[in-house]
């Protein structure tokens, strides 16, 4: 979960060196922002992910290449298919201040930003698209 991010951007750098507006754009979870008990390993990965985009960002940066981290909450999509719809409910009403699951084009808006020439001084941030829900994570 963490080797993966790594792998791609060495990877892609020769090509993202010769590129006039290089952007990487990491996916994470807000368990890199936080932690559920019982999700260690996942919350070790994710909290990787975003400590690789602060490193690549201060490394990347005097090159141009722009590094940048997105930490989906809970977001209707593959991995939480197998979760009913009513529980969806109930977690995201009682958790979240959208008091909803996200959609995927709503990650993917924030990612489109993010690779845009305009969004050439945003490195190192990391983004929760999580419909709050890291204020009621505490």
């Amino acid at each position: 979960m963490l080797t993966a991010h790594r792998r791609m951007v060495r990877a892609a750098l020769p090509r993202l060196r010769r590129s006039d507006a290089a952007r990487i754009v990491n996916i994470a979870s807000t368990e890199g922002l936080g932690a559920t008990p019982g999700d260690t390993p996942y919350v070790a990965a994710k909290t990787g992910v975003t400590g690789l985009t602060h490193g690549l960002a201060v490394d990347l940066g005097p090159e141009g290449i722009t590094v940048n981290c997105i930490c989906p909450g809970p977001i209707r999509d593959a991995m939480t298919d197998a979760v009913p719809d009513e529980h969806k409910t109930i977690f995201a009403k009682r958790r979240t201040a959208r008091k909803r699951y996200g959609d995927p084009e709503e990650v993917a808006h924030v990612t489109l930003s993010l690779v845009r020439a305009t969004a050439s001084y945003i490195t190192g941030a990391i983004i929760p698209v999580d419909g709050w829900l890291m204020a009621r994570n505490a």
